[in-house]
C-alpha cells in the first residue's frame, strides 16, 4: 500500500490528540481493509462483518468514543482527513472484542471497547476506543 507520507504525519497528529480521550486511529488499505484488520488483531471475524452505518460520522464517533469526547475527535479528524465516504461498524462489537483478548502491545490499546471504519478514496481509517489500564 503506497500512502503519501503526509498522511502518516496527520495520523500522528490525530493520535496525539486522541490519546487524551482513550482513542486512536489505525491506517488500513482502501481495499481489503477487513482482512488487514483481522491480521493485525489476529482475529477471525467469520460471521462478524462490519455494516454501513446509517447515521453521520459524528453520530458514529459518538457511539464508538462516547458522548463526552467525540466532538473534539470529530473536529480534529475532519480537519485532517475530511469527511469519510462511508462509515462501517460491527453490529455486535462484544463478540469481536471478546475474541481479541489482549493485544500484547501491538495495538494502540490492550483492552478495546469499540471500532469503526471510515472509508476514504485511497485509505481506510479504523477508529478505536480502548484503554491500557
Amino acid at each position: 500500500m503506497f500512502i503519501d507520507e503526509s498522511l502518516y504525519i496527520k495520523i500522528n497528529i490525530f493520535n496525539d490528540t486522541a490519546s487524551r480521550y482513550e482513542a486512536a486511529v489505525h491506517l488500513l488499505p482502501a481495499e481489503n481493509y477487513l482482512k488487514e484488520f483481522c491480521n493485525f488483531y489476529e482475529v477471525n471475524t467469520g460471521t462478524q462483518k462490519p455494516l454501513p452505518y446509517q447515521g453521520s460520522f459524528h453520530e458514529a464517533l459518538k457511539e464508538v468514543c462516547g458522548d463526552d469526547v467525540y466532538k473534539p475527535l470529530a473536529e480534529k479528524a475532519e480537519s485532517l482527513f475530511g469527511v469519510p465516504k462511508r462509515v462501517m461498524m460491527f453490529e455486535d462489537i462484544g463478540k469481536l472484542t471478546d475474541e481479541m483478548g489482549g493485544c500484547d502491545g501491538a495495538a494502540p490499546f490492550y483492552i478495546v471497547f469499540d471500532f469503526m471504519f471510515c472509508e476514504y478514496d485511497n485509505f481506510t481509517l479504523c477508529f478505536i476506543s480502548g484503554t491500557n489500564n
